[in-house]
């Protein structure tokens, strides 16, 4: 039987030495982790740790805090409604105490002193009404529209003056959505309806400057030039794309266009192979080529084209349809009315006692003319309408009575701008506050005597427009051959009749067959001149709670035989405002519970959330502190055992 010879192999110190720290660090590197983890909570400290579950972990955070932040903005919005609900229910309180006066002071055995008495209580129902329109959620109005850093409502010049706007205020109450949560003054109160609105086109032609988001294009929907055009010749033939997505003016397209040709080697410009430009008296472009056929395509499924209106082929020349560009603030007066511009002068504003003459000539573009009327101090609001194609101008104080005319100047300009109050279509029907112009129907209306003694009757059946009135005039003069011409006022408004009979008697307008015809009309007036400029019987009003306030506040301090009839048609009013106001409330009331429902699912999907990323990284304690433990021990093993390999000498080998 053979022996073998045992071979003894001996570790070196130094590498029983880097064995042991080796150990030593991993272990304590373990301690150390797990001490961590019991410390944070957490299970993944590091993405190293679990690379799955850590980056689920991120995403799973970042919807947590997009959840929270939305619970935040729901419960804002809900805490603004609830107020804003209380406090409308408020408003249709006040409202029935005042509905309760205007039926209790009708009847005509109420003493003078009896409704003196009830109005001093309508008017603390107005001042508190004030104070519940000025309420604030925080440090923000309620009803100011997106005004909410300034007080909404003040109490100036015998009325109430709205100070806000008509905005939204809304809240992102889920990822793709906002929902409102305001109710503006306007909405609530009325406090915006009176305005003339413009009712002229103004007709901005295109320029160089006109921005294509500023035009509705072809559809009246806007202009997309995020797509590409094919613009082809046949002499010579060459056909090139055009990219427009950069293009934010009608320059820049023209230019673009031009540029795209010249790269194709064309001769660009008037009479020469091709020549993109604007008609700026058809509002579109216009594409001309030297000779043969030009034809314009959207490409890959784009509508560019389309919407520019330089879709199709042609002989010689692409005539694009009308882009309708829009009134704004920085489009020139010259550029109006398609370009033939406007000679502005002067206008008269008046707001009961305050009033006035306010100098347009100086204006350059529309922003210069709203500026000069808006800072006149005349508390009104001029602003381009929704349509984008005339002016609006807004009384914003309920309780007055705006009236907008000729300056006397002769150029118009309150006619030109579309804003005189009263003009030649304004309907019979809106005179008088609403209350129209009565006729007595197969009757003379009106009985016009001239200074040379002659006279003639008018009868008005049938009409319906302020021109109406004055081609009925004209036309009973000419009938009896009297020398009298009627047309509206030269300077301010009203009906103006002219006589140039020669006479040396009195000229006057008188009530015809007891007809209540001339007190619509604020034409019963005499005169030893030649001229009569009836009253402006077409005063702008907001048709608002505290004009329906002010109005019975008036009826019951100013008494008279019509006394009962004002209070009757002030409670009348106060009546719809009442209905109104429910019907907000609904909408307010409506909106709440939406978002109370939203609150309460947005709540539950934050619960569930945080339940599936405490799932992903929150610690299972005993799990971490058992592996801790054993950490430990390990380490503590490794210790004594590294410190008995450490006092082994050489002599423990032999």
């Amino acid at each position: 039987m053979a022996i073998s010879g045992i071979n003894i192999t001996r570790t070196s110190f130094n590498l029983q030495t880097l064995s042991l720290l080796d150990s030593l660090r991993q272990n304590t590197l373990k301690i150390f982790l797990e001490q961590n983890r019991l410390a944070t909570g957490n299970k993944i400290t590091a993405p190293s740790d679990d690379p799955a579950g850590g980056g689920m972990a991120v995403r799973m955070t970042e919807i947590l805090e997009r959840q929270e932040q939305i619970l935040s903005n729901i419960k804002y919005a809900d805490g603004f409604l609830s107020a804003s609900d209380g406090a409308v229910g408020e408003i249709s309180q006040l409202l029935t105490d005042a509905h309760s006066i205007a039926l209790e002071m009708v009847n005509s055995f109420s003493s003078q002193d009896e409704r003196d008495s009830m109005a001093e209580v309508v008017q603390s129902i107005i001042h508190e009404l004030v104070m519940v329109g000025n309420r604030t959620y925080g440090d923000v109005y309620l009803f100011g529209g997106r005004q909410i850093d300034s007080v909404p409502f003040t109490e100036e010049y015998g009325g109430v003056v709205y100070n806000g706007d008509v905005q939204s205020l809304t809240s992102h109450v889920d990822r793709f959505l906002d929902a409102r949560f305001n109710v503006s003054g306007d909405e609530l109160f009325g406090s915006l309806s009176g305005k003339v609105a413009g009712w002229v086109d103004l007709d901005p032609s295109l320029t160089d400057d006109t921005r294509l988001v500023d035009t509705g294009g072809t559809t009246g929907q806007g202009i997309d030039a995020s797509g590409l055009l094919r613009i082809s010749l046949d002499v010579p033939a060459v056909s090139f794309t055009v990219d427009l997505s950069d293009a934010d003016t009608v320059g820049d397209v023209i230019e673009m266009m031009n540029g795209a040709a010249a790269q194709a080697g064309l001769n660009v410009g008037p009479g020469l192979d091709f020549n993109a430009s604007y008609n700026a008296s058809l509002n579109g472009f216009q594409i001309d080529v030297g000779a043969g056929n030009v034809s314009v395509q959207d490409v890959g499924g784009g509508v560019t084209g389309r919407d520019l209106g330089i879709i199709g082929t042609a002989a010689g020349s692409i005539v694009g349809a009308d882009l309708q560009p829009k009134l704004v603030p920085m489009t020139t007066v010259a550029s109006l009315f398609g370009g033939a511009g406007a000679s502005l002068g002067s206008i008269i504003i008046t707001n009961d006692t305050l009033a006035a003459t306010i100098d347009l000539s100086g204006a350059t573009t529309v922003q210069d003319v709203l500026n000069a009327i808006n800072s006149a101090g005349v508390k009104v609001r001029a602003q381009i309408n929704e349509a984008g194609d005339g002016i609006d101008v807004i009384n914003l104080v309920s309780g007055l009575e705006m009236r907008i005319g000729e300056a006397g100047d002769g150029t118009g300009t309150a006619e030109v701008l579309g804003i005189r109050s009263m003009y030649a279509d304004t309907p019979l029907s809106a005179l008088n506050n609403g209350q129209g112009v009565e006729f007595r129907e197969g009757r003379n209306d009106l009985l016009i005597t001239a200074k040379d003694g002659s006279s003639f009757n008018v009868n008005l059946d049938g009409s319906v427009t302020v021109q109406d009135v004055l081609d009925r005039m004209n036309a009973a003069a000419t009938a009896a051959g009297v020398a009298v011409a009627a047309s509206l006022a030269l300077t301010g408004n009203g009906i103006r009749l002219v006589d140039n009979t020669g006479g040396a008697g009195t000229f006057s307008v008188s009530r015809a067959d007891l007809s209540p015809a001339i007190d619509g009309l604020g034409l019963e007036k005499s005169t030893s001149g030649n001229e009569i400029v009836g009253d402006d019987v077409n005063g702008i009003e907001p048709d608002s709670v505290f004009s329906a306030l002010i109005e019975l506040y008036q009826a019951l301090v100013t008494g008279g035989p019509d006394a009962e009839q004002r209070i009757t048609t002030a409670g009348a009013r106060i009546r719809e405002f009442i209905d109104h106001t429910t019907r907000v409330q609904g909408r307010v009331g409506a909106r709440s519970q939406t978002m109370r429902t939203r609150l309460e699912l947005t709540e539950d999907a934050v619960v569930a959330t945080q339940a599936l990323l405490s799932e992903v990284k929150d610690l299972d304690y005993t799990e971490a502190i058992t592996r801790f433990q054993q950490a430990q021990t390990i380490l503590q093993a490794n210790l004594m055992t590294g410190a008995r390999l450490m006092e082994l000498s050489l002599m423990d080998y032999i």
